[in-house]
């Protein structure tokens, strides 16, 4: 399973199992200091490596928060 930040590319390149996620780049799993946000983040991931298909682009619904 892995995260993305270009979708595109990894559909081209047919990786296995993916998730996108629309976070800024580096920032992969969220706001430093966000614990509950990074915890959601990996159990999403950890279910989607059970569950997914191969060469499948999941796309994740999080929104980077601005403060």
């Amino acid at each position: 399973m892995s995260m993305t930040h270009f979708p595109e590319l990894t559909e081209k390149v047919h990786a296995p199992r993916a998730l996108h996620i629309r976070f800024p780049l580096g920032r992969t799993f969220g706001q430093p200091g966000r614990g509950d946000l990074q915890k959601r983040i990996l159990q999403d991931m950890l279910e989607a490596a059970q569950q997914a298909e191969p060469e499948i682009l999941r796309r994740l619904d999080y929104k980077w928060r601005r403060d």
